[in-house]
Formats: structure tokens, sequence, C-alpha cells
């Protein structure tokens, strides 16, 4: 097993982080009583509803509810057993997730290729950009400060699907940025999927730090609603 290193950044350590909220039926961020929207619910606005309203009208709600459900299940396991993993904490106690764990040893090449671990789990708030949002990951991958994100899937997914991710990655390293000073631009997406298959996908935020900024900002302009 390895021993991975832990490097806390006295910066963001020495803030009071943001508290997770429901303000609205929409999570948000509370700090110094304000509130800020968090992203990955503004980037949910991206998604096909028409499509997904299909699909569950083609399966049924309660199969829908049931594979939403089941996925979400999934995610939070393969999650917490990746977390312990990067933590040097013992995994053993995960054993009894058979799918998860496998899942997580098919990744755990790729999760081996991170050092210099800034933080798991991050919440964090931009007040130039009003929005919040939790990072699963900040630490060196192949050496490169970067972004890291954990994906599960039941299948591989497309690279054209994933844009959402890097989107959702570039909020975290500009948040990041604003609060340390420090510019952390590769971002880094592990996707885990049920048949075995890891995809790590690699990108840089400058790539995708406009359209980022477009959004938020149709989103506050009250053209997106959430």
């Amino acid at each position: 097993m390895m021993n991975f290193k832990h490097i806390p950044d006295s910066t963001y350590g020495g803030q009071t982080p943001p508290k997770v909220v429901t303000n609205r039926g929409m999570r948000k961020y509370s700090i110094d009583d304000e509130l800020f929207p968090s992203i990955t619910s503004i980037l949910s606005r991206m998604m096909d509803s028409e499509g997904l309203d299909s699909w569950r009208e083609r399966v049924g709600p309660d199969v829908a509810d049931y594979i939403c459900r089941s996925a979400m299940n999934r995610g939070n396991i393969f999650h917490k057993i990746c977390e312990a993993y990067l933590s040097n904490d013992c995994i053993c106690k995960f054993g009894n997730h058979l799918l998860e764990f496998g899942m997580f040893e098919q990744a755990r090449p790729s999760l081996e290729r991170i050092s210099d671990i800034v933080g798991i789990e991050m919440p964090m708030i931009s007040r130039e950009l009003v929005i919040g949002g939790t990072a699963d990951i900040i630490a060196k991958f192949d050496g490169i400060d970067s972004i890291i994100d954990l994906k599960s899937s039941t299948k591989p997914k497309q690279e054209s699907w994933c844009e959402r991710f890097f989107l959702q990655e570039t909020a975290y390293s500009l948040m990041f940025e604003e609060i340390t000073s420090k510019p952390t631009e590769q971002l880094v997406t592990i996707i885990a999927s049920e048949n075995g298959t890891v995809q790590v996908l690699v990108r840089n935020r400058d790539d995708f730090a406009q359209e980022l900024k477009q959004i938020i900002s149709q989103y506050q302009s009250g053209r997106v609603q959430i």
C-alpha cells in the first residue's frame, strides 16, 4: 500500500470553510451569512433535460428512480474507498462492496499517479464568481499541480459527454486560485466503469474558463433558472 504525502495549503487552511446548506431546494454554500450557489447545480442546467424526460418516460419512473439511486450509492461508496486510500486509511472495511471495491482496484494505478495531496473534499467559495463547490482532490498528478475529480459510471463515457466535468473542475481551479493566489491549471478526471474500464482525461482549465464564466453570468442574470 502506498503512503501518500499530504501537504495542506496554509492559506486555505487558515480560512473558515463554508457550510453546505439547502436553500429553496438548491445546494448552496454559506459563509458570513452569505449564500453561494453550487457550481454543480448551475452546470446541471447543461444536461439534456428533454432527453432525460424521454428516458424516464421510456423506462418508467420507478425504474428510473432505482437506477439513479443505485448510481448515486455506487458513486458515494467508490468515492469513500478512494478517499480512504489516498488518506492512508484502511480500506479493508469496504471489502463487502464487491462492485465498488473492484472498480477501485481497477482505478488504483491511476490513483497512484497522485502525489503531494493538498486536500481531499475541499469546500470553497468564490466571491468574484459568486459560486461555491467542493473539490474532490487537489494534488499533483504526474508531478503537475492539478484539480482531480473522481467519477463512477455504468460504462465508459464518450469524451464529448464530459465537458461538464471539465467546467466543474475549472470552477474549483478558479476558486482555489482566488483563495491561495496559486494557479492550478491541470484538470484530471478519473472515471471508473462497472466493466473494469478506467478513463483518465487530462485537460487545461484555460480551455474552459471563458465558457464557464458565460454560464455563470447567464445564471446570475436570470436567463438560467434553477
